[in-house]
């Protein structure tokens, strides 16, 4: 079963997250996002960065205990470690690093183009919405752990609130009518879309969002006018933080609170670029239904 040794490992784990649950969920739930240090790190015993997808299954046999601590300190911090259909090829941990097929794609496998603000799978349901029985919802959480840094390169994000705070009312009116179109990122296998659906819903008095900059479109004159705001406003770096992560860091944030980016860089496909592991969580578990194969894999969620 693919993925199994590693959750195997994981349900092995304890104490691999280095602050309390409690602590980290009050974090993450009032500041959007929590840095922290994975306890079993050694950075000696890594492979060297895949430049392939296909080294995936070798990776992720050599680094085991790696991939099973981080995964373990999700599940101790009450987050459920999600897949979906149609991405990653099924594996729960993402190399974001640059793959040689993906040189020329704006992408967390890229690295020659600028990633620009977005929250990720945003085709899907978000917050606020109402949940479907047959399709996995957008992440709640995404956590991206640095195994090599690259000096120049950084992760940063961006607060949503601060982001509205910077539009009038009736542009945050108009984002949030179903009047926009949102492309499946390229990180899927095969493309598709989603029309008539909101760039923000608010629910419990927050806001969720599922903006893109890459594959967000307005369905109407007034609806790309007031994206186009958005857009300016996300591109304004004094709302930028850059995540300081050193090997053994982690940043865990809310995936539709917030907004993150990555700036352009030169790869060397040598074994030495920059190379963060990505997961995605959700604050539940979700609905036999909404996976692909319930008695193989209770992680991976179904798209289509």
């Amino acid at each position: 079963m693919k993925n199994g040794v590693i959750l195997s490992k994981a349900d092995k784990i304890r104490e691999s997250l280095p602050i309390s649950p409690d602590e980290f969920r009050t974090k993450l739930d009032s500041e959007c996002y929590v840095i922290w240090k994975l306890k079993v790190f050694n950075e000696s015993e890594l492979t060297e960065t895949p430049t392939k997808s296909s080294h995936a299954d070798y990776v992720e046999s050599k680094n085991s205990d790696l991939h099973g601590a981080y995964l373990a300190a999700h599940f101790e911090a009450g987050l459920w470690p999600v897949v979906y259909q149609g991405e990653n090829d099924g594996h729960l941990i993402r190399h974001v690093c640059p793959m040689i097929k993906a040189e020329g794609i704006i992408s967390s496998q890229g690295a020659k183009f600028d990633f620009y603000p977005h929250v990720d799978n945003p085709d899907l349901r978000i917050t606020g919405e109402r949940e479907s029985k047959l399709l996995g919802s957008c992440p709640d959480t995404l956590t991206l752990l640095c195994l090599r840094k690259e000096e120049g390169v950084n992760t940063s994000l961006l607060k949503l609130d601060e982001i509205l705070s910077h539009l009038t009312p009736d542009v945050i009116d108009t984002l949030s009518k179903p009047i926009f179109k949102i492309n499946r990122p390229a990180s899927f296998a095969e493309a598709s879309s989603v029309e008539e659906v909101p760039v923000i819903v608010k629910n419990d008095g927050k806001w969720y969002s599922r903006f893109d900059w890459h594959n967000t479109n307005g369905m109407t004159l007034k609806a790309e006018a007031a994206l186009e705001k958005m857009r300016f406003v996300t591109l304004e770096h004094d709302l930028w933080f850059d995540v300081p992560l050193e090997p053994g860091d982690a940043v865990t944030f809310l995936n539709q609170r917030t907004m993150h980016t990555r700036n352009a860089f030169e790869p060397r496909f040598d074994g030495t670029d920059r190379w963060l592991l990505r997961v995605f969580g959700m604050k539940k578990r979700p609905i036999e239904s909404q996976l692909v194969s319930p008695s193989s894999c209770l992680h991976h969620l179904r798209t289509i």
